[in-house]
């Protein structure tokens, strides 16, 4: 019969049942129990299962006896349909008996009986089973004389039991701190029980034995009745329980037992552990900010937005997307702080400005990255040992003050040093203390302080410093000045450093301007001051380094690598450009074969709305037969840029030349042109094809199109004029872009064009 929690089915065997599990007696009794087992049956296509019970017993005896039994549930209760005498023995129809009536109805019935065997089928409701049997008791009747009384024992070696661990794993003949949490559970099975799950535990500390873990001393037992969950136990100095060190040749011993809801304690089967305990642990805080900090690498997980300091685009590395907000329909995503020139991480500031900061401690997360997966364990920052702890809170300072957060604030929640120094100390399982965010920044430097707090209630002896710079922004109108951004890889042959330093200065393409004019080095930066965890190994230069002058001049000028940057500071160029800044780029093939494609494959508009470039794989070009490309011996054609007028003169490629290769052909090969540009910019000069000139190694058109260096004349007919070089002048910047280095053209030549470039921008 079916009850609304339980179903149940007894059954009666006549077979005799080989031992399974220990019972409460052994087989040299007069009658012995030979099993008490259970076992869980799933049901088909269903979340309930059944729970079969099955006790069996022998005897040895002389004579034919009679058995009666009886059983304890988990919850004291006898299952309907059970008929029991005053005593709880459980009745049984006699033979022969009318079994239509009601057994407790009946007069034909008897506590004895001859089967052996009982088996009690329970049934799930909602995956819970009201009670099992915990406990059958025995007697037999034998020769009109019954027994005494015996016993299987409690059911504990299949249900019950109590297991030990921290929050941090077993720490069974472990080093530990002063400071944990144990947690004390049920030895849980797979099947669910009320009366069995613990009402609480009893626990203690005892010393014992290094050597053979003989009891030292006894501790007293404990309730975790007392404790704000029943199964945790905190240890630490702040609850004033912290565990003392061990002496030399002794360990601690943690010992446990539960006591179940139904009132069973099970003090004769307690769980114990052992471990050492040791003093001089400490974390090691992380801010997750890509720097290396006492030794250990982190992933940057920290973010600035503001006005001036944002990025358009979700790096493919991206885990999670960062904070962002909507300006005119265009979405702005926290960034990085860059790093500028002088190696300081730098953003520039706003009203609006907030700085989403992520901070930690050293095992928090596999190899100290946010994005992999949780570790959860609190590395001793001296000696790089897990020492289970975990952390409790952490503490704040900001420019040598307790953080003021708004979460927290600071007067309640501010702590003090024993030298006086106040932190805002956080529990660390807050949204505040693992995600701070900054406001209201000021123009300068800054250094916020973090420290976290262990289950020993022991801060970082040596907490994280983030020390960063606010830079107020330039407007337009306050912009002077030159920079030289060099972007040329070091190559003795194809771009001599001293000779293009001296190119790009006051000396050479500027000679006559009066103005200042500075320089960085890409490939410097990048070798002394450059983080690549920061913007996912693009940008090197810094927005702050950038805003301050009117005039950008970007040149990469090996012309047949694909080594131009200049995607890649997409970021920093963008704030520039969005800032009323001004940018000159100077290149070659590596134009089409590196800029244009990094900005396809990471969908940068720069070229686009500055330059007036289309994205698309065809609006940059250059020579081509077959299979053949431009290079310095093939398809060399180009040996001077046409003026379109815009400016009065032509530019003639520098013959002889630095470069030998170009001497040994006596024109250029690897140029880019463009096509499909937008009617917004215009054409500064078109490609100057080599023309037949008695004299030199090019004195008559080739017979066929081919790849030598000598066109013919339908190859010139194709490459002559095709614009090599554009202006863009919008209300907010003046961009200019040559796909031929002009470190290879004319001193003189170039330096008229600058000279007229920097008049019209009022320079």
């Amino acid at each position: 019969m079916k009850h609304n929690i339980y179903a149940f089915i007894v059954i009666f065997l006549l077979i005799s049942c080989t031992q399974k599990i220990p019972t409460a007696n052994d087989n040299t009794s007069e009658v012995f129990f030979t099993e008490f087992s259970g076992e869980k049956i799933e049901l088909e296509n269903s979340s309930e299962y059944q729970y079969v019970q099955t006790i069996s017993w022998e005897e040895n005896l002389d004579g034919d006896p009679l058995f009666a039994y009886r059983f304890t549930t988990t919850n004291n209760e006898i299952p309907e349909g059970f008929c029991t005498d005053e005593n709880g023995w459980i009745y049984h129809y006699l033979p022969g008996a009318d079994e239509s009536i009601p057994l407790c109805a009946s007069y034909e019935k008897s506590i004895w009986t001859d089967k052996k065997s009982l088996e009690i089928t329970f049934e799930s409701v909602n995956g819970e089973l009201a009670h099992i049997i915990s406990e059958v008791e025995l007697k037999y009747l034998l020769d009109n004389e019954a027994s005494d009384v015996i016993s299987t024992g409690f059911f504990d070696f299949r249900i019950i039991g109590t297991r030990l661990t921290t929050m941090n794993g077993s720490v069974a003949g472990r080093t530990i701190g002063r400071g944990i949490t144990f947690t004390i559970n049920e030895k849980l099975t797979d099947i669910f029980v009320e009366g069995l799950y613990a009402d609480h535990f009893m626990y203690r500390l005892n010393i014992i034995s290094e050597a053979d873990s003989s009891l030292v001393q006894a501790g007293e037992w404990m309730n975790t009745l007392d404790c704000e969950d029943i199964r945790k136990v905190e240890m630490n100095s702040e609850l004033g329980n912290a565990l003392e060190p061990n002496e030399d040749g002794e360990l601690t011993e943690l010992e446990a037992y539960i006591v179940t809801r139904s009132g069973f304690e099970d003090i004769d089967n307690p769980a114990k552990m052992n471990f050492k305990v040791q003093d001089g642990f400490y974390p090691n805080t992380l801010i997750y900010n890509g720097i290396l900090q006492s030794n250990h690498q982190c992933t940057n997980n920290s973010f600035a937005l503001g006005e001036y300091h944002f990025v358009t685009y979700l790096d493919e590395a991206l885990s999670a997307e960062p904070q962002h907000t909507y300006v005119n329909d265009m979405i702005h995503y926290a960034t990085a702080p860059w790093i500028d020139k002088n190696g300081n991480y730098v953003m520039i500031g706003s009203d609006d400005l907030e700085f989403f900061l992520n901070c930690g401690y050293s095992g928090e997360y596999v190899v100290n990255n946010p994005a992999n997966n949780y570790y959860g364990i609190v590395i001793d920052e001296l000696t790089g040992v897990n020492y289970y702890s975990s952390i409790n809170y952490i503490d704040y300072r900001l420019d040598n003050e307790p953080w003021d957060c708004e979460e927290f604030p600071a007067g309640e929640y501010t702590i003090t040093d024993d030298d006086g120094t106040e932190w805002l100390r956080i529990p660390y399982e807050s949204e505040a203390a693992r995600h701070p965010v900054l406001r209201g920044l000021s123009y300068g430097e800054h250094t916020f302080t973090a420290r976290v707090v262990d289950s020993q209630i022991e801060p970082d002896a040596t907490p994280s410093n983030y020390t960063f710079n606010v830079v107020a922004p330039v407007p337009k109108e306050e912009k002077e000045g030159i920079l030289i951004l060099c972007d040329t890889p070091f190559n003795q042959l194809m771009a001599p450093e001293e000779l293009l330093d001296s190119l790009y200065s006051i000396d050479g393409f500027f000679a006559g301007y009066n103005g200042v004019i500075d320089k960085l080095s890409r490939r410097e930066l990048r070798e002394t001051v450059w983080n690549s965890a920061l913007h996912f190994s693009k940008d090197v230069f810094s927005a702050t380094d950038l805003q301050n002058y009117k005039l950008i001049v970007y040149y990469s000028d090996i012309p047949h690598e694909a080594n131009c940057n200049f995607a890649s500071e997409y970021d920093v160029m963008n704030l520039y450009l969005q800032q009323g800044g001004n940018i000159i780029l100077s290149g070659g093939k590596n134009i089409a074969i590196k800029v244009q494609i990094d900005c396809i494959n990471y969908g940068f508009p720069i070229l686009e709305n500055y330059f007036g470039i289309p994205l698309d794989i065809n609006s940059i070009q250059y020579p081509t037969f077959e299979d053949y490309q431009a290079t310095f011996f093939d398809l060399a054609f180009f040996d001077n840029a046409i003026s379109n007028n815009v400016y009065a003169d032509d530019i003639n490629l520098l013959l002889p030349s630095f470069n030998f290769l170009v001497n040994n052909v006596e024109a250029l090969g690897p140029v880019s042109y463009f096509n499909n540009i937008d009617p917004s910019c215009e054409v500064l000069y078109g490609f100057g094809c080599r023309v037949p000139e008695v004299g030199t190694l090019f004195e008559e058109w080739d017979d066929v199109d081919d790849e030598d260096v000598f066109p013919s004349l339908n190859q010139f007919n194709m490459y002559n004029n095709k614009p090599i070089a554009l202006r863009k002048i919008t209300e907010n910047n003046s961009c200019y872009i040559f796909g031929f280095p002009l470190s290879y053209m004319e001193v003189e030549d170039v330096n008229n064009m600058m000279l007229q470039i920097l008049n019209e921008l009022g320079m």
